[in-house]
C-alpha cells in the first residue's frame, strides 16, 4: 500500500475517532443536564409575585411582556458572580427578574447589586421560601417562561448567554 493510502487511512481513522469523543461528550453533558434538572418545576410556571429591590411590583401572572427569563442566584454563588454580568446583558434586550435566594438583607442586596454595576430586576429572597416553591436546588438555575406561562427552558449552572438568548428567541416564536 503506497505511503499516502497510509496517511489518508489514518487520517480518516483519526476524524472518526474525534467524531465519535465529540459525540460522546455531548451525550454526557446532555445527561448531566438530565440529572441537573430532575426534580425542577415542569408545566405552567409557580406563582411568584413579590417587591422588587428597586421598589417595584413583580407578578408573573400580570406579565405583559414574554418571553421572561427568571434566574435564580445567590450573592455567595461564585458561578452566579460570573454569570451576572451575562444577566445583565440579556435583560437589555429581553424581560428578566432575578430572585437572589438567601443572600441577606434589602439593605445588603442593595449594595451589592450598586458594588457590581449591576441593574436587572431582584426579588429578594432570604428566606428561600421562593426557591423552593420553584424547587430550586443548584445556582444558578434559570426558567425561560413562554407568552402562555408555561416552562419552556431550564437550566441548572451556567448558562453561555448565546443559549439564553437563543432558547428566549424560541419561546417567542416557537409556541408549542
Amino acid at each position: 500500500m503506497p505511503v499516502e493510502e497510509k496517511k489518508g487511512a489514518g487520517l480518516g481513522r483519526r476524524v472518526l475517532g474525534w467524531t465519535l469523543q465529540g459525540l460522546g461528550l455531548l451525550i454526557v453533558v446532555f445527561l448531566i443536564h438530565l440529572w441537573q434538572t430532575r426534580d425542577l418545576v415542569e408545566g405552567v410556571a409557580p406563582t411568584l409575585a413579590a417587591e422588587t429591590l428597586q421598589g417595584e411590583l413583580f407578578d408573573l401572572e400580570r406579565q405583559a411582556e414574554w418571553p421572561l427569563l427568571v434566574h435564580f442566584w445567590a450573592s455567595w454563588c461564585p458561578v452566579c458572580r460570573f454569570e451576572s454580568e451575562t444577566i445583565q446583558a440579556v435583560s437589555k434586550d429581553y424581560p428578566v427578574v432575578t430572585v437572589a435566594m438567601q443572600s441577606g438583607s434589602k439593605r445588603d442586596m442593595s449594595n451589592y447589586l450598586k458594588q457590581n454595576q449591576l441593574q436587572f430586576p431582584v426579588i429578594n429572597d432570604p428566606t428561600g421560601d421562593l426557591s423552593m416553591a420553584w424547587h430550586v436546588r443548584g445556582l444558578p438555575t434559570s426558567y425561560i417562561i413562554g407568552s402562555d406561562g408555561e416552562i419552556r427552558f431550564v437550566s441548572v449552572g451556567y448558562t453561555p448567554q448565546i443559549l439564553l438568548r437563543m432558547r428566549l428567541w424560541l419561546a417567542k416564536v416557537w409556541t408549542w
